[in-house]
């Protein structure tokens, strides 16, 4: 093989591996999903949850406040049982994914599960 083929082709995978680590970086790929809850047999009712919802509406206020694209709510994430739920953090970016963690990090949470889903 020539050397000029060999520089084209170290070129191009280099190139490739650039364009791979970026979007990985970005979120547009994912490895494994990073956020699970606990089994739906373990989860406390939709009626617990929006009780802890309710005596923490100023610590979901202030998730919300870290981005635009964040949403505090009641999740449902059982079909099969929809008496049983969480409370769901939605957000849009990899930044409010951040920033939702930390807090949660250094926080007493809800009291309850919290689950965080992408839009």
């Amino acid at each position: 093989m020539k050397s000029t083929s060999k520089i084209i082709i170290s070129v191009i995978v280099g190139l490739l591996l650039l364009v791979g680590a970026f979007a990985f970086l970005n979120g547009w790929i994912t490895a494994s999903p990073k956020d699970t809850h606990p089994p739906c047999d373990q989860l406390p009712t939709v009626a617990e949850v929006t009780v802890a919802l309710d005596n923490h509406e100023n610590f979901a206020k202030e998730i919300e406040e870290l981005g635009d694209g964040i949403k505090v709510e009641v999740g449902k994430p059982c079909p099969d049982n929809q008496e049983r739920g969480l409370v769901l953090v939605r957000y849009e970016s990899k930044s409010e994914r951040n920033a939702i963690n930390n807090l949660l990090t250094h926080s007493e949470g809800f009291g309850v599960p919290v689950h965080l889903e992408k839009r």
